[in-house]
């Protein structure tokens, strides 16, 4: 796949927002041991896929690396109950990257290339750089193709993410408050319903697939 990037010179605005948060995450969720070894502990399985405690503890650091670099206090963050959220929101990811196979969401081989591309951190005066690229897998201790199917599985759920959030409407009483207000406010009062309403729409069904599903929480292993 890399000797195909080496062509591309241009990348999207689109992707740049986006993948810069993905290689974090990427990072985080790959570049581990096996996670089929059994002897592995997890904090969590749902259905077949387990989060090891070593892919946890790495997501709590990047999050906590995050805040801080953000300027919350350490006194702050222990407010957050940060080690049940992060625990959450990687079980939500798994949740909805199951969904996405089920549902026959793929993501081919080209937006994983342009993915890649289009990401700052891999770029020399603003063009893909294969060295850049091999360099900080290797800072980061993974490997290509560990990191690739990383990038794959954060589109795939990226997808996923977005098809439900297109289902999100206002209900009667919301639409009746926009209709109150003055015109000059109506588009922003729209967009503050709107983010709403979209998180909303997205963690309902989140938890209705967690319903369908077989899931085993170890909390333990983090207190």
């Amino acid at each position: 796949m890399l000797k195909i990037m080496r062509s591309h010179k241009f990348f999207t605005v689109f992707m740049l927002s986006a993948i810069t948060i993905m290689i974090s995450v990427a990072f985080i969720f790959w570049g581990i041991g096996p996670k089929d070894n059994p002897t592995i502990s997890y904090v969590a399985r749902i259905g077949d896929e387990r989060i090891s405690l070593d892919q946890y503890w790495r997501a709590y650091d990047n999050e906590y690396k995050r805040l801080r670099e953000q300027n919350t206090s350490p006194e702050d963050i222990e407010k957050l109950n940060l080690e049940d959220r992060v625990l959450a929101g990687m079980v939500n990811r798994t949740v909805l990257r199951i969904a996405a196979e089920k549902a026959g969401i793929v993501v081919t081989e080209e937006e994983l290339q342009e993915a890649i591309m289009s990401t700052p951190y891999f770029q020399s005066d603003g063009v893909f750089n294969q060295g850049v690229y091999e360099r900080a897998l290797k800072l980061n201790r993974t490997t290509p193709q560990a990191f690739e199917a990383g990038v794959r599985e954060d589109l795939l759920v990226r997808k996923m993410n977005n098809i439900i959030a297109e289902t999100w409407e206002l209900s009667p009483d919301e639409q009746n408050i926009l209709e109150s207000m003055k015109t000059e406010d109506q588009d922003q009062l729209r967009r503050i319903f709107q983010s709403s309403k979209i998180g909303q729409t997205v963690q309902a069904y989140i938890e209705s697939m967690k319903r369908k599903l077989d899931i085993e929480i170890n909390r333990d292993l983090i207190s």
